[in-house]
């Protein structure tokens, strides 16, 4: 099944949440206040890359670093870098 536009859709949303009250984005999305403001900084174009990945992201990850290391990634545009850490979160999943 794919997911990408899912995925897309939720992290704009979770995006448009942030920008508007960063705190309460924090609590919804469980991100500390660092990841929330990276979460904010992506362009579009960075948050384009996640129309690239099929499997969900919607899923319990149980460690935070999964979502850092996401965001941080998409922020440097390192696809790769993105590929294994979804690798990574499909085999904790």
């Amino acid at each position: 099944m794919d997911f990408s536009q899912i995925n897309l859709q939720y992290l704009i949303h979770a995006q448009d949440l942030a920008r508007q009250d960063p705190r309460r984005a924090g609590v919804l999305l469980e991100l500390p206040e660092d990841q929330v403001e990276l979460l904010c900084s992506l362009t579009p174009d960075q948050l384009a890359r996640f129309a690239l990945i099929r499997s969900p992201l919607l899923i319990p990850r149980g460690e935070r670093w999964w979502w850092s290391r996401l965001l941080a990634a998409a922020g440097d545009g390192c696809q790769a870098e993105i590929d294994a850490i979804l690798e990574h979160g499909q085999t904790r999943a």
